[in-house]
């Protein structure tokens, strides 16, 4: 199985397994921007490479005032992570929770570190029947019980997510409960309404909501690891006390000031996304499988209940050098789950016909027709 590491994009073990390069693979097991890194950030980094002979800044002060300016949003209310799991892992450590709710299907990191912290998991399930949709009653009536609360905006593997009063509402509900809301925002900048859908800025004042941001998907730089949070001040300090010295390097926080400064890659990205995004959803069910709807760079697919499962197409696939990500390891999901990500135009081309061909029982997607467009 690919995700023997529990997550997807891990390149080492797909090698191993299906005996591809590396740089013949087409990664659709990862939820990574399919336009790459944004254009200049090679130089920005080589232009950087001398600072590695200095400690990097312990307190991202350059990066926290990028994103600071871009938000509105005062530095203090800012952590910068290695990455998004960092992040998560740091919150439940320093809130101690005794419980700890999760929306499932959801990101494996919330219910592991919550585990890893000694704290039990309340687990709320979205229902199959409703297309997964975050079940919302469930999630006020969980702030009750619940000392932390994880949720993605939107969620993973879903692609769910919930509408701006709903968010509020649910805010309301942990201050009365004195619950905290940790809204995980990792995809939200794929959203063309990402603006008036985030929590940041109404979170950088809150005592009972946490919002994570992650850099590395929506920028397309993984390898670099990088990530931050948005909260009232004193969480943020709480939270940072936790933090291992300089878990931010260098070139990552040089990367990410470059980066938020990229609006033309921005908009590029999101217009590319929602295109590709609606072309693959009326591929998927022309050859039988059910997309379920959204509007992230990812989305979830269940196959038809005869023909190959998604285990037997991530092995016919992963031969061809395409992988998917298998989705067995979610609460709540069999090995008709599959999730892909959304690439380029002629990337997705490859993988319809992928698809079509192991669907159809054929041998490959030489053998079939690609989709026109």
């Amino acid at each position: 199985m690919l995700e023997r590491n529990g997550h997807g994009g891990d390149l080492t073990t797909a090698v191993e397994l299906f005996g591809v390069p590396a740089r013949d693979l087409l990664d659709y097991s990862a939820n990574i921007n399919p336009l790459g890194p944004p254009p200049g950030l090679k130089d920005v980094l080589h232009e950087e490479w001398a600072g590695l002979v200095h400690y990097p800044d312990p307190e991202s002060r350059e990066l926290r005032r990028a994103i600071s300016q871009k938000y509105n949003i005062e530095p203090a209310s800012i952590l910068i992570g290695n990455g998004a799991a960092e992040i998560i892992d740091l919150i439940v450590r320093g809130f101690k929770p005794g419980k700890v709710a999760v929306v499932d299907p959801a990101f494996l990191e919330y219910a592991e570190a919550a585990l890893k912290a000694g704290a039990e998991v309340l687990s709320v399930p979205a229902s199959a029947d409703d297309g997964f949709a975050i079940p919302e009653e469930a999630l006020f009536a969980a702030c009750e019980e619940a000392d932390l609360l994880f949720i993605g905006q939107p969620n993973n593997p879903t692609g769910q997510w919930l509408n701006k009063e709903a968010v509020v509402r649910l805010a309301d509900t942990a201050v009365t409960y004195n619950t905290v809301v940790v809204l995980d925002e990792a995809f939200i900048d794929f959203f063309e309404d990402e603006r008036e859908l985030s929590f940041i800025r109404e979170a950088a004042t809150s005592r009972h909501v946490i919002v994570i941001r992650s850099m590395t998907k929506f920028y397309g730089i993984p390898g670099l690891r990088l990530g931050y949070a948005s909260s009232h001040p004193d969480n943020i300090s709480f939270i940072r006390k936790l933090q291992v010295p300089w878990s931010v390097n260098h070139l990552a926080q040089k990367a990410g000031v470059y980066a938020l400064n990229q609006s033309e890659y921005e908009t590029r990205t999101r217009q590319l996304v929602a295109v590709e995004r609606a072309w693959l959803e009326e591929e998927l069910k022309r050859i039988g499988c059910l997309p379920y709807p959204g509007k992230a760079n990812f989305m979830l697919v269940r196959t038809a209940a005869s023909g190959p499962d998604a285990s037997e197409l991530q092995l016919i696939l992963g031969k061809q050098g395409i992988l998917i990500r298998l989705c067995t390891g979610f609460t709540g999901l069999d090995t008709r789950y599959f999730r892909i990500a959304v690439r380029t135009c002629m990337e997705n081309e490859r993988l319809i016909a992928a698809l079509r061909g192991a669907l159809c029982n054929q041998q490959g997607a030489e053998e079939v027709d690609w989709p026109s467009r």
